[in-house]
């Protein structure tokens, strides 16, 4: 694998230098067209390639050395990621157990294992439950009924008995009236009789 991205970082590298040999090449090679050929225009070509080589090994070096540097870091990040992973395949793990342990649905979070029996004497429950507030629920509603009833009841005496303090008050203005009048007439019967 670190081969394989050494390999896969040099060739862009090699690509530039090699082109650029290859320019450096034409150019000699166009310089050999104009000039004779000679011993000292040999040496000369000699000294360009062995310069042009010495420039495209340096580079070469360079790009090896950064490769390195960066083939070293992908190393270390490599290291941190599985230090990373195992850690994370050990908290999984301790969860894991203490799901097992507590007999817990990774999914849902319910205890397993509730038996049929279990399940059947929590309906009778909610049952039962729902049962008694339905029970209280009908005497709530007696009892209020029973209550309107007694209202409605007291309503009716207080309306007879404000009914009756009203003729009651009628008669005594009445009575009141006929005593007046009486004593008129007997203060008349008297004057009368006086006379």
């Amino acid at each position: 694998m670190k081969r394989a991205q050494l390999k896969d970082t040099a060739i862009p590298a090699q690509s530039s230098v090699a082109s650029r040999a290859a320019h450096i090449k034409n150019d000699t090679d166009n310089k050999w067209a104009s000039l004779p050929t000679t011993r000292y225009g040999q040496q000369n070509d000699v000294r360009e390639q062995n310069r042009v080589l010495t420039a495209t090994n340096e580079d070469l070096q360079r790009q090896l050395e950064e490769m390195k540097g960066t083939v070293t870091k992908l190393e270390h990040r490599c290291t941190d990621l599985h230090g990373e992973n195992q850690e994370i395949q050990k908290q999984l793990r301790d969860c894991h157990v203490l799901l097992v342990a507590e007999k817990l649905d990774p999914v849902s979070g319910e205890k397993l294992g509730q038996t049929a029996q279990q399940k059947e004497e929590q309906r009778k429950e909610v049952m039962t439950v729902s049962q008694n507030l339905l029970t209280e629920l009908k005497l709530f509603g007696e009892t209020a009924q029973e209550h309107a009833a007694n209202l409605l009841e007291v309503e009716n005496i207080m309306r007879d008995l404000t009914e009756a303090h009203e003729k009651l008050q009628q008669e005594r203005a009445f009575f009141t009236l006929d005593v007046e009048e009486m004593e008129r007439a007997l203060g008349e019967a008297e004057r009368l009789l006086m006379e």
